[in-house]
């Protein structure tokens, strides 16, 4: 990358981890100076590029890289597990964009139907990509437009605009075209995982996510795991055990209170569920940071 000595002393990161907005809205760094094991993660629905260092993610029986020479594909929020490689010498840092729905549906029409198949990958929503010369030549320019804020401003826009583009003209462009179309079951399966983030404390059937969705309960179960990797009761879970995290991590809340804020009316129950998820006590993960930060 031609302007990450420019990025690095720009942004200033610190030792440890965690994530920078920049002056794109859209846009953020994150960062890590320390190696984390495999632990569960879940990102936004987003484009992943490894600007330095790199992580392996892991999702079912599948295992891939993601560094400077292959971007992460996130076209629907899906847990998978990650460890990051990285030291205070050779840290990790990434570049993290948010898809914007509506910019995805006004470029989906441009690019031409025959790439617009979903090939291969463990699940539509999450899929590795090589970057091609045009995705790392518009990469280069977002961290170069990035260093300057009248640049970000008059050109930032534009730039992550064209890396979307370049997203869907790739070879698993396929899953962001589906989820630009009304009433695909990548749209309907969306419907559904904003229902689930937006009340996951509540009590969640899968017959009413299949209603959300507008869907039959069998279809819309399918659908789901072959979008998401997960059943859509495990994504819950990983939900309501990912925002405990984090509220553990801020340090505002004890145990049993993120258990109740997140929807277990039983604090043991919660902690068995917690460790078995990240191998670490919601105690052990509060008091030492282990588990990583979702984007």
């Amino acid at each position: 990358m031609k302007y990450l000595e420019e990025v690095k002393e720009r942004y200033g990161f610190s030792p440890g981890a965690g994530y920078v907005p920049t002056t794109l809205p859209q846009v953020q760094f994150f960062w890590s100076t320390e190696a984390v094991p495999r632990a569960p993660l879940i990102y936004n629905a987003g484009i992943v590029f490894i600007l330095q260092g790199h992580k392996t993610g892991y999702l079912g029986d599948h295992v891939f890289e993601y560094d400077p020479d292959h971007f992460l594909v996130v076209s629907l929020p899906t847990p998978f597990d990650c460890a990051t490689f990285a030291t205070p010498d050779d840290p990790l840092l990434g570049l993290f964009i948010h898809i914007d729905t509506v910019e995805l549906r006004d470029l989906a029409p441009l690019v031409p139907p025959a790439s617009a198949d979903p090939v291969g990958g463990p699940a539509l929503g999450l899929a590795p990509v090589p970057a091609d010369p045009d995705m790392k030549a518009a990469v280069d320019r977002l961290l170069r437009a990035l260093c300057s804020e009248a640049e970000s401003r008059a050109l930032g826009a534009g730039i992550v605009r064209e890396v979307l583009f370049h997203a869907l003209n790739g070879p698993h462009g396929g899953a962001l075209q589906a989820l630009a179309k009304a009433d695909s079951h990548f749209e309907r399966v969306s419907r559904s995982i904003v229902h689930i983030r937006e009340h996951y404390p509540q009590n969640i059937t899968v017959d009413a996510l299949a209603d959300t969705a507008g869907m039959s309960a069998p279809v819309f179960f399918r659908a789901f795991k072959s979008i998401t990797g997960s059943s859509p009761l495990q994504y819950l879970k990983a939900t309501r055990l990912s925002r405990a995290k984090g509220l553990l991590l801020e340090g505002s809340v004890g145990v049993a209170e993120a258990a109740h804020r997140v929807g277990y009316e039983n604090a043991a129950h919660f902690s068995r569920e917690f460790k078995k998820h990240f191998h670490v006590s919601p105690k052990e993960a509060q008091s030492s940071g282990y588990v990583p930060i979702d984007v």
